[in-house]
């Protein structure tokens, strides 16, 4: 993928998954009071009364966005499953363009049982004002408010993590100061690609790659910074030895860190500038990964990585492996994988 193309469509994929840049109301901080002109479906909710009672999700949706509508059936799912312990609350501020009361209404009844949880309109962006950050990219947005009225968690409703997250808050073992941290970080890499994206516009290359790697100083595990790096060199041969020198300093320092030496061997393994391709780097970081993690994606990168260095036995010893390790759902793919694997090894014996 070109440079240019790349750097816009990671931009957007950040764009898409609500990316914060500035943060407002930070975890940790008590959870402001709904101030709801109109409450369209459920009991009206005093957080100040009730949080001690139940934990509950603030979330911010419309009519007109479709990651909003995507979100529904999965909050509902959320709101019967954890039924005694969970309220959740989509609130929505009222556009007469686009978002009427009316509009909103006649959505929330259309979707019938699909959205059974609380839904209210809020007054006058009184609410939204007070949770949302000043800056941010994309709805829907929650918040998990614990039973001591506190923030403890944020994001996308859409985020496969909550899936863990809400039970953990509501038995009580949902480590905030963690998720405190994890947002801090995220607040800072946000504005480094916020600073990125301005010097990509006016044509700093060299800037936007010390952000990257500020970014992965920030947050090893940063798939967009490694592949924008990646990108960055494959342009510009010229930095061969820094990018060396970079990715070299980044798997010593992170090399426990299983997901960002897995996301480092993904990308380099994938770099379709075979010009530029460092299959010594693939390889030393995909053996971190196995070497700090033996779940199955871990170990097909290793397989993956010597299988392009030509070392077939030990990448088929290693994908029968994951293929153990994989759960039942994802192991015809390993599978597909192995034999793929198995047939290069038979048509490399025939013509030898």
């Amino acid at each position: 993928m070109k440079l240019g193309r790349m750097f816009v469509v990671l931009m957007a994929a950040m764009a898409v998954g609500g990316t914060r840049v500035a943060a407002d109301l930070k975890i940790g901080d008590p959870a402001p009071p709904l101030k709801i002109k109109e409450w369209v479906r459920g009991e009206a909710v005093n957080l100040a009364k009730d949080a001690a009672k139940k934990i509950h999700m603030v979330e911010f949706w419309a009519t007109w966005c479709p990651p909003c509508k995507a979100s529904v059936p999965l909050l509902t799912q959320f709101q019967k499953k954890h039924e005694k312990d969970l309220v959740i609350i989509g609130v929505t501020d009222p556009d007469p363009n686009r978002n009427s009361p009316t509009e909103i209404k006649q959505f929330v009844k259309e979707q019938g049982k699909n959205m059974m949880y609380t839904i209210a309109l809020d007054d006058n962006g009184a609410t939204s004002k007070a949770y949302l950050p000043s800056e941010m990219v994309g709805i829907p947005y929650a918040y998990l408010v614990g039973r001591d009225g506190r923030v403890v968690w944020e994001g996308s409703p859409l985020d496969p993590a909550l899936e863990t997250v809400i039970p953990e808050v509501i038995a009580g073992k949902y480590d905030v100061a963690k998720a405190k941290a994890a947002a801090n970080v995220e607040q800072e890499v946000g504005k480094l690609f916020q600073t990125a994206e301005q010097a990509y516009q006016m044509g700093r290359m060299d800037d936007v790659w010390k952000l990257m790697i500020d970014i992965l100083k920030a947050d090893p595990a940063n798939e967009q910074a490694m592949q924008l790096l990646t990108g960055l060199y494959a342009s510009e041969p010229k930095k061969a030895e820094e990018f060396q020198a970079v990715v070299r300093g980044h798997i010593a320092k992170n090399k426990s860190n299983a997901k960002a030496m897995h996301l480092l061997a993904v990308t380099l393994c994938g770099n379709d500038d075979y010009a530029s391709r460092t299959p010594d780097l693939a390889l030393d970081a995909a053996k971190a990964a196995y070497e700090a993690s033996k779940q199955d994606w871990a170990i097909e990168i290793y397989a993956k990585a010597l299988y392009q260095i030509g070392n077939l036995d030990r990448a088929i010893s290693l994908q029968q492996e994951a293929v153990s390790a994989a759960p039942d759902g994802d192991r015809a793919g390993v599978q597909g994988v192995l034999d793929y694997y198995q047939l290069c090894k038979k048509l490399q014996s025939s013509t030898n």
